[in-house]
């Protein structure tokens, strides 16, 4: 049963949309180690392959929707700032101790694994990606290698903590990889994703169907069903971590607010950030789905983006909102 919907009153105390009359001002916010996997030798893994003006991984190219060029750098290090504003400085909501040791599936940029190998200097930390994007500079307790988390996993130790974020877009069977993590942790080791529910929602007054940020969301939701990776299947983490086996299995969900529109300082930050991360993410998103899948022209997408969708980010008596899922749980000590 689908659990996209979140009650309306819970989203109500966390989310408060400011009163019509408040003015504008109130929106401001105020040592060298690369380990790569064994195929980094190859000639794929560092060329790019260039689309729509932005370039792409070339490791099996097409696999992710997203650029990785530094446009697309900057986006998922903003991203980064939106999950630890809203965890208050915390990169873990899971009750993981002292890992000794420490996988990052979809390391992106890898600044969650450099500041996790920081704030635990007893720990090794693994990030794998299919992009070489990480920095060669970083804490000697980090590493990154170029690996595709759907392919076997052969690590040779186990892991005392596994974590993913941001993960919607990635994955044709992410309960295969919740089953992988199960299988690589130590007993008694967490896997923990952090990952937000699509297409997004609506504080009331709810947008008509009709409405082209709603069309669009809607629109790239099923394109993502279509092309066999479904956007969707967050709703299913919590289900799917106790079918695995894993204990004591939690789900938190905090929301981000696009736009300013929120009451709290906080919220507003949120609302800003992701507005932004919005911003530049619709544009890659739009040009895969909407020309790739459904065989709109260049100039069509971006005309619809560019005139119908993208000045209702933010918009007044708009209130779009993600619901993200903090999802995590212990393997049993005698599994």
């Amino acid at each position: 049963m689908s659990d996209t919907h979140v009650p309306e009153a819970e989203v109500s105390n966390a989310l408060i949309p400011e009163s019509d009359d408040s003015s504008d001002a109130d929106s401001a916010v105020g040592g060298l180690t690369y380990a790569s996997s064994t195929t980094s030798a190859r000639s794929d893994v560092y060329t790019s392959v260039e689309e729509f003006g932005r370039t792409y991984h070339g490791y099996k190219s097409g696999k992710y929707l997203l650029p990785n060029d530094e446009k697309e750098r900057d986006r998922l290090d903003l991203q980064h700032m939106l999950f630890t504003i809203s965890c208050d400085g915390a990169l873990a909501l899971a009750p993981i101790g002292k890992p000794r040791r420490v996988l990052d599936i979809a390391t992106g940029t890898g600044i969650w694994a450099m500041e996790f190998a920081e704030q635990y200097p007893d720990a090794r930390v693994t990030g794998t990606d299919l992009s070489p994007i990480q920095p060669s500079y970083v804490p000697t307790n980090c590493q990154f290698e170029i690996a595709d988390a759907e392919d076997e996993w052969n690590f040779s130790r186990p892991f005392d903590y596994i974590h993913g974020r941001a993960l919607l877009t990635c994955f044709a069977d992410p309960r295969s990889i919740i089953q992988k993590a199960y299988d690589s942790l130590t007993p008694g080791g967490y896997l923990e994703f952090q990952d937000g529910l699509f297409p997004f929602q609506f504080m009331d007054p709810q947008p008509p169907p009709e409405n082209p940020l709603r069309s669009f969301l809607e629109t790239v939701a099923e394109c993502g069903t279509k092309i066999g990776r479904p956007w969707t299947n967050v709703q299913h983490y919590k289900r799917w971590f106790e079918e695995i086996g894993f204990e004591d299995v939690e789900e938190k969900r905090l929301y981000w607010p696009c736009g300013p529109w929120a009451k709290g300082d906080k919220m507003k930050k949120l609302g800003i950030y992701f507005m932004e991360d919005m911003k530049h993410a619709f544009e890659p998103v739009a040009m895969k789905m909407f020309v790739k899948i459904l065989g709109w022209s260049e100039e069509k997408t971006k005309k619809f983006l560019d005139e119908e969708v993208m000045p209702l980010l933010g918009a007044r008596k708009t209130y779009m909102y993600e619901t993200v899922c903090f999802t995590y749980g212990r393997k049993p000590l005698n599994p």
